[in-house]
């Protein structure tokens, strides 16, 4: 699913009503109806409490205009306010005003919120029809302590229209200071596509449950907007399928690859065991950790399915070359250590080898003040914002701030694949669309995940080695780890998720996203 900026969303708009003979106030329809059936599907209780609806002057408020008629037609007890004077109304959003009867009461100035704050507060539920895509500096004044009094007032749900109030549509920008004042929604109905601002903006926790309705645009205007390459796309299980195909009843492992780990330390097998166990089950025909000789007996005894070697000293040891010759894939990295020695192997590793090499944890710390030398030749680089920042020098509060900035950045500086992890992982290429990751939860921030990752991406790419499906391969292993991860959460909460629960739910996941 494609992802839109505020621009790209008011363009397919124009193409829509310019091309395709489908007017505003058609679409304005079509917005409400899907509010009101996602108030029917997880609100259905508030339907027969009093709802308040909180409508802007813009085409945002039109929709919340639309949806008090609507409701008021079902004789649901609707207290429906317009903060903006109802004789600067303009468009469909104007047009839509003589059907709400009886009028909405005006709230334009401090004063008329304070007649109606307690009125609102009351209420069972909140529509956010305030404003939307086209905000593009922080709320103030009074406005503001609009946002705030719901946020610290209101103890009921919060659904927000396209976009919760206060919140930037593109993740970036003058509205996304930290400190910006935006309304939180137990959840939002967009329409179209999703916007930018619900995964980048570094306030994406107030979208809530976001769900996306059609509301008449031609799926071939999304197309018209933006080269293929440029796209920002949400990963589904559509890319997870051609990764997940019933294999050849005369296939042997010889067909599905074979991953040499190169990592851990005493004290960090288990990252050397988490990450081959996840390799092993995303399907790889055969993985060997190299790791340190003084835990290689603790590795092996871990995982009976697992081959091991002790790990050479330095980069002139022969035995590397043999390591690295039977290897289709390396993963190199997590459990490692930031040891002068352990830091060259590692760099020396990455640029000897020209195949595919997903680098992460202190693989990739080694190049820190190196970023020159950070050239792998088929590479996945799977930064969290803090090894990001090392990279870059900077505070991994700016990396926060411009996430998509510092993903494509660091794919076009190295040539490689790069997964900056978090809330919404980004899966950045030198030359293609970058991937929004839909899955995972609070429960993942736990230690061992990203060496799951690793051993996931490593296991896919083990598989699926051809450079123009790379890309794909590694957005399709980052959605079934969150995927993995949410079914572990379902399992055992996310107070009690371990690194090892993601993997053990990670062959159910796949059978999952087969069916579908």
């Amino acid at each position: 699913m494609q992802i839109l900026s505020a621009a790209q969303m008011r363009e397919v708009d124009r193409l829509t009503i310019a091309q395709h003979g489908v007017d505003g106030g058609t679409l304005m329809a079509a917005a409400a109806a899907a509010v009101e059936a996602r108030l029917e599907r997880d609100f259905p209780r508030a339907l027969s409490g009093r709802i308040a609806i909180l409508c802007g002057g813009g085409n945002n408020g039109g929709d919340g205009l639309v949806l008090a008629r609507l409701l008021r037609q079902r004789r649901v007890r609707v207290h429906c306010l317009l903060f903006a004077p109802a004789d600067r109304l303009r468009g469909d959003a104007a047009a839509a005003l003589p059907g709400v009867q009886p009028p909405p009461v005006e709230v334009i100035t401090e004063d008329a919120w304070r007649a109606q704050r307690a009125a609102v507060l009351g209420s069972d539920l909140l529509v956010d029809a305030l404003f939307g895509t086209g905000l593009v500096r922080p709320l103030s004044g009074w406005l503001r302590q609009v946002v705030e009094d719901v946020n610290q007032n209101f103890r009921g749900p919060v659904l927000a229209v396209d976009i919760p109030s206060g919140m930037g549509a593109d993740g970036e920008g003058p509205a996304e200071a930290s400190d910006a004042a935006v309304l939180r929604a137990a959840a939002t109905v967009t329409f179209t596509a999703p916007k930018r601002g619900h995964y980048l903006s570094r306030h994406a926790a107030s979208v809530g449950a976001l769900t996306c309705a059609a509301i008449g645009t031609p799926e071939s205007v999304l197309g018209e907007i933006e080269p293929a390459s440029c796209r920002l796309r949400l990963t589904g299980t559509a890319e997870c399928r051609p990764f997940l195909a019933p294999r050849p009843r005369d296939a042997h492992k010889g067909l599905f690859g074979h991953v040499l780990f190169v990592g851990g330390s005493l004290g960090k097998s288990g990252a050397a065991v988490l990450a081959s166990t996840a390799a092993l089950r995303a399907g790889a025909g055969l993985v060997t950790a190299a790791v340190p000789a003084a835990v290689q007996l603790t590795v092996a005894a871990a995982i009976p399915e697992l081959m091991t070697e002790a790990l050479p000293e330095t980069p002139e040891d022969p035995r590397l070359t043999t390591l690295l010759n039977m290897a289709t894939v390396l993963a190199v990295g997590p459990g490692m250590t930031q040891a002068p020695e352990a830091a060259a192997l590692a760099r020396h590793i990455v640029g000897a080898t020209p195949l595919p090499c997903v680098l992460d944890a202190d693989g990739l710390n080694a190049f820190h003040q190196r970023r020159a030398e950070l050239r792998p030749r088929q590479g996945v680089l799977t930064p969290h914002p803090g090894e990001m920042a090392r990279l870059f020098d900077v505070p991994t509060s700016e990396v926060q701030q411009r996430r998509l900035y510092y993903a494509r950045r660091l794919a076009a500086e190295t040539g490689a694949i790069v997964v900056l992890k978090g809330r919404f992982s980004l899966i950045a290429s030198p030359d293609g669309p970058v991937y929004v990751n839909s899955t995972g939860n609070p429960g993942m921030a736990t230690a061992g995940a990203g060496d799951v990752l690793t051993g996931i991406i490593a296991g896919l790419l083990a598989q699926f080695p051809a450079p123009q499906q790379r890309l794909e391969c590694v957005a399709a292993a980052v959605y079934l780890h969150g995927r993995a991860g949410d079914a572990a959460a379902a399992r055992h909460g996310e107070m009690s998720l371990l690194a090892g629960d993601i993997t053990r739910q990670l062959p159910g996941v796949c059978a999952e996203a087969r069916s579908r």
